[in-house]
C-alpha cells in the first residue's frame, strides 16, 4: 500500500459478525470533524458536541443520517498526540451488528473520510514514533496470539523489551563507529590504537548479546507459532490413541486394522503456557495400496517439517523392521521415542530399550494416561530449554527479526576481524556502519517502504 498519511483514515475496528458492540474508529487531522457531523449527542447540548468535548471523555448520543437517528452510541475522541496512532482518533461504539456499523462506515465515508487499509493504524502509530517496529509485529502477534505464553512475549515485546536491548546494542556500535570517525578524521593522533582496547571489548559484547539473541530465536518462533509436533510410527502402534490423549478428545479414529488413518490429522493444544501442534500421521510400512502410499509419503513430509517428531513404538512387540527403518529416519532430527502400551508391560520396560543407544524416550499408556504428564513435560522443557531464562530475555519473535540479527552479528564479527588485522580504519568503518543498519532494521530505523507494506498487510483491517 501506499503510504499516504495526510488523508483521514476509517474502519470496522471489530470482527465481522453480529455481538453487542461494535467500533467504528477514524484517525487523522479530519476525524473530529468528520465524526462531529454524524454525532448528535443526547439533549443536543453544544458542550457534548465532539468538536467541543474534552479528550478521553465519552459521551452519549445518536449517529444520524439524512432521514434521522440509525444507532444509539457512545463516542470517545483521542486528540493527537494521546492516541494510539498519535493522531486524532474518534472511536464510535455502536449495537454490534453489520447492517449498522456498515452505514455508520459509509456516512464516514460520505463526508471525506477514506477506508483504511489492512494495518494502517498501527502503520501511522510506527510511522509517528508511537511504536517501533518490533512493538508494531507485537501488536498483530497479539491480536493473533494463541498460547498464555505467546500473549506474554507479545506484551513483553510490546512494552518494548526487544527495542531497548537493540537500541542499546546500536549505542554501543555508534560510539565504536565514532571513535573511528575520529580515527579517519584525525590520522595523526592515532584515535583508533589508542583505543584499541575498548573498541575491542565493546565489539565483543556486542557480539555476545547478539549471540544470545539468535540463540534463543528459534524458541521465540516456537512460543509466537507454536510447537510443530508429528506423531509417527509405523500402524497400529497407538498414534491415533496417543493424539486423543493429548487432546482429551476422541478426535482421530481409533481401530485395530492397519492403515485406518490415510491422511494427516492436525490439531492444537495448551500444554502449561505453549501451543501444540499435533499431527497424527498415516501408519509408515511397505504397501501396494496406491491411497495408503500417498497418505505415508505425506506422513514423511509432515515429519520433516515438524520441530519435533514423536516416534511412537509399541511396547508389547520386538522392534520391527519398519520401527528400526523409523529410528533411522528420526536420528537426524530432534525427536522422542514413545514407548506405548506401558499398561501391557507390568512393571519391566521391554528388553530392547536398551537398543535405543541413549535417544531419550518417555514410556506411555494411550489407553489409561499413565506416564503423559511425564511426556507433556518433556516435551515442553525441550520447547523451552536453553542457555538462557525464556522470559526474563528480549526474544526474537519472527524470521525478519532473526535475520536483521544475523546480519548484524556477522557485521560486527568482520569489524572485530579488522580491528585484530590491523585494517585501514576506512574497512572498519563500513563493517560498523553495516552493522548499525542491521540493527536499525530490527526496530523498523533502516525498513524499506516496501518491507513496511508487506508487514503491515499481515494486520486485520481496524488496526
Amino acid at each position: 500500500m501506499a503510504i499516504r498519511s495526510e488523508d483521514t483514515i476509517v474502519a470496522i475496528a471489530t470482527p465481522p459478525g453480529v455481538g453487542g458492540v461494535g467500533i467504528v474508529r477514524l484517525s487523522g487531522s479530519r476525524a473530529v470533524a468528520i465524526a462531529d457531523a454524524l454525532f448528535r449527542p443526547e439533549g443536543g447540548k453544544a458542550e457534548n458536541r465532539l468538536s467541543r468535548v474534552e479528550s478521553h471523555r465519552m459521551v452519549y448520543g445518536w449517529i444520524e443520517n439524512e432521514e434521522g437517528p440509525i444507532d444509539e452510541v457512545l463516542a470517545v475522541v483521542m486528540r493527537a498526540p494521546r492516541s494510539y496512532t498519535r493522531e486524532d482518533v474518534v472511536e464510535v461504539h455502536c449495537h454490534g451488528g453489520m447492517l449498522i456499523l456498515t452505514m455508520v462506515l459509509e456516512l464516514a465515508c460520505g463526508r471525506g473520510a477514506r477506508m483504511a487499509e489492512a494495518g494502517e493504524f498501527t502503520l501511522r502509530a510506527f510511522l509517528n514514533g508511537r511504536v517501533d517496529l518490533t512493538q508494531a509485529e507485537a501488536v498483530g502477534d497479539m491480536v493473533r496470539s494463541r498460547s498464555a505464553l505467546g500473549l506474554r512475549v507479545s506484551v513483553d515485546q510490546l512494552r518494548g523489551r526487544l527495542y531497548e536491548e537493540i537500541k542499546a546494542l546500536s549505542g554501543q556500535v555508534a560510539q565504536v563507529a565514532a571513535l573511528v570517525a575520529a580515527g579517519i578524521d584525525f590520522p595523526e593522533e592515532d584515535v583508533v590504537f589508542a583505543h584499541r582496547g575498548e573498541i575491542r571489548g565493546r565489539l565483543d559484547g556486542v557480539q555476545e548479546k547478539l549471540a544470545g539473541l539468535l540463540a534463543g530465536a528459534g524458541r521465540g518462533r516456537i512460543i509466537r507459532e507454536g510447537l510443530a509436533v508429528a506423531i509417527v510410527g509405523r500402524p497400529n502402534v497407538g498414534k491415533s490413541s496417543l493424539l486423543n490423549r493429548l487432546l482429551r478428545e476422541n478426535r482421530a479414529i481409533v481401530t485395530d486394522l492397519p492403515g485406518t488413518t490415510r491422511d494427516t490429522v492436525e490439531e492444537t493444544v495448551q500444554m502449561g503456557g505453549l501451543m501444540l501442534r499435533l499431527v497424527d500421521t498415516a501408519g509408515i510400512r511397505h504397501t501396494a495400496d496406491r491411497l495408503e502410499r500417498e497418505g505415508i509419503a505425506r506422513s514423511r513430509a509432515a515429519m520433516a517439517r515438524a520441530d519435533l517428531a514423536l516416534l511412537v513404538l509399541d511396547g508389547a512387540e520386538p522392534l520391527s523392521d519398519e520401527d528400526w527403518t523409523l529410528m533411522g529416519e528420526t536420528a537426524g532430527q530432534a525427536s522422542l521415542v514413545v514407548v506405548n502400551k506401558a499398561d501391557l508391560l507390568g512393571e519391566s520396560p521391554p528388553g530392547w530399550m536398551a537398543q535405543l543407544k541413549g535417544r531419550p524416550s518417555v514410556m506411555v499408556s494411550a489407553v489409561t494416561g499413565a506416564g503423559l504428564e511425564a511426556l507433556e513435560a518433556w516435551i515442553h522443557d525441550w520447547a523451552l530449554s536453553g542457555d538462557r531464562p525464556v522470559l526474563e530475555d528480549a526474544l526474537i519473535t519472527n524470521l525478519r527479526q532473526e535475520n536483521a540479527a544475523r546480519e548484524a552479528a556477522e557485521a560486527i564479527g568482520s569489524a572485530r576481524e579488522a580491528l585484530e588485522a590491523g585494517l585501514g580504519d576506512e574497512l572498519l568503518a563500513i563493517d560498523l556502519e553495516r552493522g548499525l543498519s542491521a540493527l536499525g532494521a530490527i526496530v523498523g530505523e533502516t525498513t524499506a517502504e516496501d518491507l513496511l507494506n508487506r508487514i503491515f498487510a499481515e494486520f486485520c483491517i481496524g488496526k
